[in-house]
């Protein structure tokens, strides 16, 4: 599912309404739909707030041209709705304005104004006791935060409405539709934004939902068609998606009868140290639940029974330590690698390893070295934060799976100015690595060197525990290993995808707080068999849940 920026959400709209190349659809018939979505997901999810009184918040845009349709199709169902348009009525234009007197003619008992602080004093009382405020003041349009009447109004809604009860149309009024990539991101005045409980958005995700900031104040997003051609939004020119479990469905389909396993790769994982055993053992396991035919974990000579005891399916390599029990930088010799790399399909390298010179040094010359298609996480990416015009992914490619602190250190920044501009940061090291990155974290951010990137939605806070990076790091590599030769960035979206589902599992089995790194990996059976049964198409209507994955939701002609 494609996620826009405001500008292409425009020209989109442009495009559709001026037929350009598809059948052209009036602006005014697009508002008729996006209201209609609205009271659907309304009389769905939100019927018994239905029945208390429902304040509308307009703005002079379409977007208010929306709330007015809205409040005029609930007025109609018996619903006591009430629009309160910010601004003078003779101030709108167009399709808006069609909205004003459409709703003036038919319930003009619904039709309220405020020009002015003074006016709007007179609505403010009924904040406190509407079953449902529904902000439609600002859009996809806005370039700057709100000021005078409108932060005010939206600051009395976030202070005086139940937070359950605020439900924004489109976006929250005040945040930033292209999040972390427009300009003034960082410095935005958070304080004007409209916290909603609920989010209901028309055509696509914006970027602004997506953002871990942004999806906060969004809650539960509704994604509703309104009779966009699909065509539009189906343009490859637009770069960034939302990863869903039809989108990757494919990979979790059934294997052939005559498969064996040396049908599904053979995984070479690369780390360990004394008192870090763990980390590599745990990733080798995930390998072998992503669907691997075979993993070897290739670790210091001194834990290399520990880790051989882990678990029996997992092959494992003694190699040459230092004097820490951490490998050695000899490891990296082309005729130790050569052997080593001997029929393996890909390398990953990184748990557990440490942060020791040789073990560092090791790193570094294993990727320059390897002609296998790679995977670098933990101490293997901290091994090139000084020297990050070394890494540099070969004619197989490879992909790194920073947190936002060892991203820091690769882009010698803050770990906070990381966390602000994840999605252009991702791209940028992307782009000078030749690397897909998988940047993790709340919304894990996945760059791919050709500028395209995917959004994951699942995950949970009870993966923020030790260990999880590593079961990552397996999965991806557990995937490389048994679709080689495949696009490295939908194969690693289609990774975080399904590390982030079996956290949901555990978490929903365990609850967040008692949730362990292996509980993931216990779960990855369950997330498979969910995207196996995904459908094959995207639902044209869905929902996303801040804290979890996607569901579809059902569609019907009701608010038509």
């Amino acid at each position: 599912m494609k996620v826009l920026t405001s500008a292409q959400m425009r020209e989109i709209d442009r495009r559709a309404m001026a037929g350009a190349g598809v059948p052209a659809i009036p602006g005014s018939r697009l508002m008729a739909n996006a209201a209609a979505a609205v009271v659907q997901v309304l009389e769905r999810d939100f019927a018994s707030a239905l029945r208390g009184p429902l304040l509308v918040l307009c703005g002079r845009g379409n977007n208010g041209g929306d709330g007015l349709v809205v409040t005029r199709l609930l007025a109609a169902r018996g619903v006591q709705a009430q629009a309160v348009l910010l601004g003078a009525p003779e101030s709108l234009q167009g399709d808006a304005a069609e909205a004003w007197q459409a709703l003036v003619a038919a319930a003009p008992q619904c039709a309220g104004v405020a020009e002015d602080s003074a006016a709007w004093s007179r609505w403010r009382s009924r904040l406190a006791g509407a079953a449902l405020v529904l902000d439609a003041i600002f859009g996809t349009g806005l370039d700057a935060p709100p000021r005078g009447l409108a932060a005010a109004v939206i600051a009395d809604a976030n202070e005086l409405a139940t937070p359950a009860a605020r439900i924004a149309v489109d976006l929250p009024s005040g945040l930033p539709a292209d999040g972390e990539v427009a300009a003034p991101w960082p410095q935005w005045d958070w304080g004007s934004v409209f916290r909603a409980a609920a989010t209901i958005t028309f055509a696509a995700p914006k970027l602004g939902q997506l953002t871990p900031r942004g999806a906060a104040y969004c809650g539960r997003l509704y994604i509703m068609p309104i009779g966009t051609p699909l065509p539009l939004l189906a343009d490859p020119a637009l770069a960034v998606e939302l990863t869903t479990a039809a989108a990757i469905r494919r990979l979790a389909a059934p294997r052939s009868p005559d498969s064996h396993k040396g049908s599904f790769g053979h995984v070479l994982i690369v780390g360990g140290s004394l008192g870090k055993s763990g980390a590599v053992a745990m990733a080798a396991e995930a390998a072998l639940r992503s669907g691997a035919g075979l993993v070897t974990a290739a670790v210091p000579r001194s834990v290399q029974a520990l880790v051989a005891a882990y678990r029996p399916e997992i092959m494992t390599e003694a190699l040459a330590e230092s004097s820490d029990g951490t490998l050695a930088s000899s490891v990296a010799s082309p005729d130790q690698f050569r052997a080593l790399a001997a029929g393996k399909t890909v390398l990953a390298l990184g748990p557990g390893l440490s942060t020791h010179p040789e073990a560092a040094a090791a790193a570094r010359g294993l990727i320059a070295a390897t002609p296998l298609p790679w995977v670098l996480d933990a101490d293997g990416l901290n091994a090139f934060s000084q020297h990050r015009d070394a890494l540099r992914a070969g004619a197989a490619g490879g992909i790194v799976t920073p947190h936002p602190g060892e991203m820091a250190r690769l882009m010698n920044l803050s770990t906070a100015a990381v966390q602000m501009r994840r999605l252009p940061l991702a791209l940028e090291l992307a782009r000078a690595s030749g690397a897909v990155v998988v940047l993790k974290g709340y919304r894990t951010v996945i760059a791919a060197p050709s500028g395209r990137a995917w959004i994951n939605p699942t995950g949970n806070p009870g993966m923020a525990t030790g260990g999880s990076g590593d079961i990552l790091t397996g999965v991806v590599a557990g995937l490389l290993a048994q679709f080689a030769g495949q696009d490295l960035g939908l194969l690693a979206a289609a990774a975080a995808y399904l590390h982030g589902l079996a956290g949901d599992f555990a978490a929903a089995t365990l609850g967040p707080m008692p949730l362990c790194a292996t509980d993931i990996t216990a779960h990855l059976p369950a997330a498979l068999r969910r995207i196996a049964a995904a459908p094959a198409e995207e639902p044209p209507a869905m929902v996303l849940d801040w804290t979890g994955a996607e569901r579809a939701f059902p569609l019907s002609s009701s608010a038509s």
